[in-house]
C-alpha cells in the first residue's frame, strides 16, 4: 500500500512542478510582449496556441504518469504550482529579464551606433555633395530643355510655314 502512496505523491508533485513549469514558459511569452510590442490578435493567438500546447502537454504527463487517468489531486497539483510560482517569482522573473534584456538592446543600439558614426558622417558629406551636383546638373538640365522648346517652337513654325508653302503651291497649279 505504500508504494501506491509513493507513486500518488509523486505524481502529485510532478503535478505540482508541471505547472509551476507551464507558468515559467508563459512568462517567457510575457517578457517577448514586453519587448516586442503585439496587437491584440497575435497577443490573443499566442495565448491560443500556448494553452493548446500546454493542454496537449498535460495529456501527456497525466497519460505517461497515471495511466491517463485523471485525477483530481493531479489538476489541484497544477494548480498549486501555478498560484505558488506566481505569488512568488514570477512578477520578479518577468521584469527583471525584461529589463536585462532591454538593457542589453539598449546597449548594442549605442555600440552600434557609435560604429556606424563614422559611416553618417561620411553620408552627410555625400549626401550634401550629390546634393550640389544634382543642383547643377538640374540647372543644366533645365536650359537644355528651355532651348529644345525654343527649337521645337522654331521648327514647329518652319514646318507650318513649310506646309503653307507646300498647300499655296498645290493649290495654284
Amino acid at each position: 500500500m505504500t508504494e501506491i502512496i509513493n507513486l500518488e505523491v509523486q505524481f502529485f508533485l510532478t503535478s505540482i512542478l508541471y505547472g509551476i513549469l507551464l507558468l515559467v514558459v508563459y512568462d517567457c511569452i510575457r517578457i517577448f510582449r514586453r519587448i516586442v510590442p503585439h496587437k491584440a490578435f497575435f497577443v490573443a493567438l499566442q495565448d491560443i496556441l500556448f494553452w493548446l500546447v500546454a493542454s496537449i502537454v498535460i495529456f501527456i504527463m497525466i497519460y505517461e504518469r497515471n495511466n491517463g487517468t485523471i485525477r483530481g489531486f493531479a489538476i489541484l497539483g497544477m494548480l498549486l504550482g501555478m498560484i505558488i510560482y506566481n505569488q512568488m517569482l514570477s512578477k520578479i522573473v518577468v521584469k527583471g529579464i525584461t529589463l536585462i534584456i532591454k538593457t542589453i538592446i539598449k546597449g548594442i543600439k549605442k555600440g552600434l551606433s557609435i560604429l556606424l558614426k563614422p559611416f553618417a558622417f561620411l553620408g552627410k558629406k555625400l549626401g550634401k555633395v550629390f546634393g550640389f551636383a544634382t543642383s547643377k546638373v538640374s540647372k543644366a538640365n533645365s536650359k537644355v530643355g528651355s532651348k529644345i522648346k525654343k527649337v521645337g517652337k522654331s521648327s514647329a513654325k518652319q514646318l507650318k510655314n513649310a506646309a503653307k508653302t507646300v498647300k499655296i503651291s498645290v493649290t495654284k497649279k
